[in-house]
């Protein structure tokens, strides 16, 4: 094989910081309902050529996945945050928003948005092919489909760390008699404030009330938040209740694409028992799409406003022991608008090739 043709979105090194003996790991494997005790590492959560046949590609995210490897082991033995600079912690929230960006998820959401607007598009295309005098049908058309995206959501979660510069991170220790699990889409971005408050999703990066997730090993999850809306008690937290793990859990188990991973295999029941629980809450699709406005213009175009987000999963998150909600009145939105004009401008910059990305 290639060396760098096996492409991993979740990295080696995260499963093993869950696994026994470094080189398997349990499963359960949600689609066709099965336990594995020993799945092997080096299969999982990776596809040959994943992010593209330029290896280079893998080469870079391996030493990016070396800093990092690095840094989740000192943050495990020293059970802390304390230890590490301002600047460490915000190399820290980019790890995390990258790999969020990274996963067969998150591509499979950037395909299905492309197809759903390229289906809009189509009706335009075929009457424009008709007016050329193209030989064509509308069956020809309506059944084309986008196979491969541009990996923008990579692009995005690669530039936009500074995002995160304004939620608060800290450590959580699972001191509880049921251990954190993850799933092949790890990082889990939720709104416990605003989460039914508004019919449409209320988790994009720059969302006010954010909450990320980010199990480490079984025992120590990485938790960020919006400090405007969230009461914690101190920077480093031990959950002793089951009860809380297992909602934590939850979290992994409605963001999965197909697998659950785990230490423990007598874990398997717990987690299969949490699923049948609140699988009726896990989204059909990766993006919910609503016509916010229709208007025909004088020249008599005719055009809509589109609003795209992440689907609405109502799930109780008020219950968990060590936060609680601020008394906080204001509208959902933006938390930092001089951050997001701010990264708009950088992204943009990049894209136009006016700002070069070090190779």
């Amino acid at each position: 094989m290639p060396q760098n043709k096996n492409q991993h979105y979740v990295p080696k090194f995260y499963f093993k910081q869950f696994s026994k003996n470094g080189r398997s790991i349990c499963t359960y494997c949600i689609p066709k309902n099965l336990p594995i005790e020993h799945a092997p590492i080096n299969s999982q959560c990776s596809k040959d050529y994943f992010y593209n046949k330029n290896t280079k590609i893998e080469e870079t995210f391996s030493m990016l996945e070396g800093l990092m490897k690095t840094k989740l082991k000192s943050i495990i033995e020293n059970k802390s945050l304390n230890f590490l600079s301002k600047e460490e912690i915000e190399h820290l929230k980019s790890h995390i928003l990258f790999q969020y960006g990274r996963t067969k998820s998150a591509k499979e959401k950037e395909k299905e948005m492309a197809n759903y607007l390229f289906d809009l598009f189509k009706p335009k295309i075929f009457a424009d092919a008709k007016k050329a005098g193209k030989d064509i049908n509308w069956n020809s058309i309506q059944n084309i489909k986008i196979e491969r995206t541009s990996n923008y959501s990579l692009f995005i979660s690669m530039v936009s760390g500074i995002l995160l510069s304004d939620l608060n991170i800290i450590i959580l220790e699972n001191s509880s008699n049921i251990d954190f699990i993850f799933s092949d889409n790890p990082v889990v971005f939720f709104n416990s404030f605003f989460n039914k408050s508004y019919s449409y999703g209320t988790t994009g990066i720059a969302s006010t009330g954010l909450q990320i997730f980010y199990p480490i090993n079984s025992k120590y999850l990485l938790f960020l938040y919006d400090p405007e809306y969230y009461f914690i008690l101190n920077n480093k937290i031990k959950l002793t209740k089951n009860e809380d793990i297992q909602r934590i859990n939850g979290l992994q188990i409605l963001n999965c694409n197909h697998n659950i991973y785990f230490e423990n295999f007598k874990m398997k029941n717990k987690i299969i028992e949490r699923y049948n629980q609140i699988k009726g809450k896990i989204p059909k699709q990766k993006n919910e799409f609503e016509i916010m406005g229709k208007r025909m213009n004088k020249d008599g175009t005719y055009k809509e406003l589109l609003r795209t987000s992440s689907p609405k999963i109502y799930y109780n998150l008020k219950k968990l022991s060590f936060f609680k909600h601020k008394k906080n009145t204001k509208p959902f939105g933006i938390r930092n608008q001089y951050l997001f004009e701010l990264n708009s401008k950088v992204t943009e910059a990049i894209e136009k090739g006016e700002i070069k990305l070090k190779k």
